[in-house]
């Protein structure tokens, strides 16, 4: 559950009306939203302000780092294990490396650098590490081969959260509400709510502790979908739409260096309609597009049987259909000076 892609793809801001950016001048506020990029994580205050009543303060715990496996040794978090930067701010990157350094074995298998993962030769060690990041590793050589992207969408789907400290899970601060002042609001762009759910240190029973966050469901905000502390914008319901086609359309284009050998691609979204069944109650009905009702659309049961015979293929299915806003935001995110998949080659 990791996003793949980083900054590049997600510090993008891809909403229509508002870049995020405080400018009244609409011209000045575009011209920004293409030279920076939004944070992963903004926390709200500093360290100190947060849990002012724990003992485990570093002497400088607003030092502007993230945190590394050698503050990791105590069987509880320590205030002072967050280090919230200076900035007040995480990239992608920094959120990641965050979670890597707290996710176990898993880390060893994950890279996130996907710069270094497009120099590794194929015979690299290390190449197995970007395998499964579409943006540092090219399709294969194979031009007789399709790509089918098959999925759903309209669906108000999870793309971020908002997190705040719990104070009663640091080592020596004494056991509060979670309601409490102390814990304040922490805003986490990240993809998963699992991510930052345990740690990499083991108690005396083999646990690893809970992470002191938890989601600030307080936080609401109509205007950018925020609902209950989740940021919630397209997709198939558990999958987000840039996760989703976004590389479906990068592929596609013409003298891409991710698609070497030029093997067609063809994206085929179907819009959420979702029909209450008596005879079947469980499911979204026949043009259903949610991630896994999508089995059971119409449309794209059709499209997998006339892939999979070849039976009026090219009339009936080698073709996009596109019926998001899917086409903007790739052009959003790779017209940004920072962003896209380009970026790899920059």
């Amino acid at each position: 559950m990791l996003p793949k892609g980083g900054d590049a793809i997600w510090g993008v801001d891809i909403s229509e009306d508002d870049t995020g950016i405080n400018i009244s001048d609409k011209a000045s506020k575009k011209s920004m939203a293409k030279t920076t990029l939004t944070p992963a994580i903004v926390w709200n205050n500093g360290t100190d302000e947060i849990c002012p009543s724990s003992t485990s303060l570093e002497k400088n715990p607003l030092e502007n780092r993230t945190p590394t496996t050698d503050a990791i040794k105590n069987e509880e978090f320590n205030l002072s294990d967050l280090n919230i930067p200076l900035s007040r701010t995480w990239s992608m990157k920094d959120t990641i490396d965050y979670l890597i350094q707290r996710g176990g074995a898993s880390s060893s298998i994950f890279a996130t650098d996907a710069k270094k993962g497009w120099k590794k030769k194929a015979s690299s060690k290390d190449k197995r590490k970007h395998w499964s990041d579409p943006i540092a590793t090219p399709l294969p050589r194979a031009p007789s081969m399709k790509v089918y992207c098959l999925y759903g969408t309209g669906i108000p789907t999870e793309r971020s959260y908002y997190y705040k400290v719990s104070c009663d899970k640091l080592e020596g601060t004494p056991s509060i509400d979670h309601n409490e002042t102390c814990t304040e609001d922490v805003q986490n762009e990240t993809v998963s709510s699992n991510s930052t759910s345990q740690g990499t240190m083991i108690d005396a029973e083999g646990d690893p502790p809970d992470a002191p966050f938890v989601i600030d469901t307080t936080a609401k905000d109509d205007s950018q979908n925020i609902q209950s502390g989740v940021r919630l914008s397209d997709g198939d319901g558990s999958v987000p739409l840039v996760s989703l086609g976004y590389m479906c359309q990068k592929w596609s284009q013409r003298k891409n260096r991710h698609n070497p050998s030029g093997m067609k691609v063809y994206t085929r979204e179907r819009m959420h309609e979702a029909q209450a069944s008596l005879t079947d109650p469980g499911r979204g009905g026949p043009a259903s597009g949610e991630h896994v009702d999508i089995l059971g659309n119409v449309g794209v049961m059709e499209d997998v049987v006339r892939i999979a015979t070849g039976f009026e293929v090219d009339e009936k299915v080698n073709e996009d259909l596109i019926v998001s806003d899917l086409k903007r935001i790739v052009q959003t995110i790779d017209e940004h000076e920072l962003g896209g998949s380009n970026s790899v080659f920059r």
